[in-house]
């Protein structure tokens, strides 16, 4: 009789140590459940300001302010292409031979995508 109070005293205590061993590992498990909480919520509160800031640096108007004030950028002429009698002079060669087969005044691009895809050539001619 002696013997099984004192095993059932050690199992006493086995089982409570137990108890409050798990217990402190749940807790602790709470713990840091709630800081990886506190951490998705100020990683979400981060994203939500990067998507703004993302939105306000995309912004068309602001765009093509900082384009007028920074770039010199304008629609291309015909006389600001390079054509082959441009390339003959930087080359050295004879460009008196070379046919003016484009005009100064060319719609350069509207060729270029013409040859491209002649479809659109008309869609941008019947418009």
């Amino acid at each position: 009789m002696k013997y099984i109070s004192v095993f059932l005293v050690g199992l006493l205590i086995v089982v409570v140590v137990g108890r409050f061993y798990a217990e402190a590992q749940v807790r602790a498990g709470e713990l840091a459940m709630e800081d990886l909480r506190e951490e998705e919520k100020s990683l979400s509160l981060e994203i939500e300001r990067v998507r703004l800031d993302v939105e306000v640096l995309e912004n068309a108007g602001r765009l093509s302010e900082l384009n007028a004030s920074q770039l010199a950028l304008g629609t291309v002429r015909a006389e600001q292409l390079l054509d082959d009698r441009d390339f003959a002079t930087v080359l050295g060669l004879s460009s008196e031979e070379i046919e003016d087969e484009v005009h100064k005044d060319a719609d350069v691009i509207g060729n270029v995508i013409g040859m491209i895809d002649p479809a659109m050539t008309e869609k941008a001619v019947n418009e």
